[in-house]
């Protein structure tokens, strides 16, 4: 039967990108609003990659990385993982904790966390959405929790219930512009089962 990776052409990728562009547009006003600072969001790039890969996507894969976690249920089942590395999500809690500095990634207080899953659930929480209002698929999706990892340990955690199967995941590059600090987020999104032909069949796409 084959995988549904392998089934995958341009119109596939263009359709994800529609929704990263879309999502990422809702995550921009939620984000402004939250910090009270103008921000955008660009979305690049949406590809394929070999989960083995992923740790290579960032520039220094040995380092550590605040990974932030979403569980989705309903009509298709994932996750989704939102990734900033060392020097991106200290930018990111410097602007969200009202000029604090944050040293130790591994130390991070009650708040820094809170600041963390909040971006977590608007901006894995906008690509939901978007992706439920296209293909009119029930999608649930649980709260986020964050981890603090080598980005091959998250991605391993995350992506081990489909390794037996499947050995692609969706990656979607996504550039934040909040004020002119810039901070690249790599976002993951993991199918299980069947969700991914799921989604793809609701479009009329496979």
């Amino acid at each position: 039967m084959g995988s549904v990776y392998d089934k995958m052409d341009d119109r596939h990728l263009d359709f994800l990108k529609e929704i990263g562009n879309v999502g990422a547009g809702n995550a921009a006003t939620a984000l402004s609003v939250m910090i009270d600072r103008k921000v955008e969001i660009d979305v690049p790039d949406v590809k394929i990659v070999p989960i083995s890969k992923v740790p290579f996507i960032l520039p220094n894969p040995e380092e550590l990385v605040v990974g932030i976690e979403m569980n989705v249920k309903g009509d298709a089942e994932l996750e989704t993982l939102l990734i900033f590395d060392a020097a991106g999500a200290k930018q990111l809690l410097k602007l969200l904790l009202f000029g604090m500095e944050v040293g130790d990634l591994t130390q991070l207080d009650e708040m820094s966390v809170s600041a963390l899953k909040e971006v977590g659930n608007i901006i894995c929480g906008s690509y939901i959405t978007a992706l439920a209002n296209f293909t009119g698929l029930y999608l649930d999706p649980l709260p986020p929790e964050v981890s603090v990892d080598m980005i091959s340990a998250i991605i391993s955690e995350v992506s081990l219930e489909v390794a037996y199967t499947e050995d692609k995941i969706i990656f979607i590059e996504t550039l934040l512009d909040i004020q002119d600090v810039k901070v690249t987020g790599y976002i993951f999104m993991i199918p299980k089962g069947e969700g991914l032909e799921k989604i793809f069949q609701s479009m009329g796409l496979m």
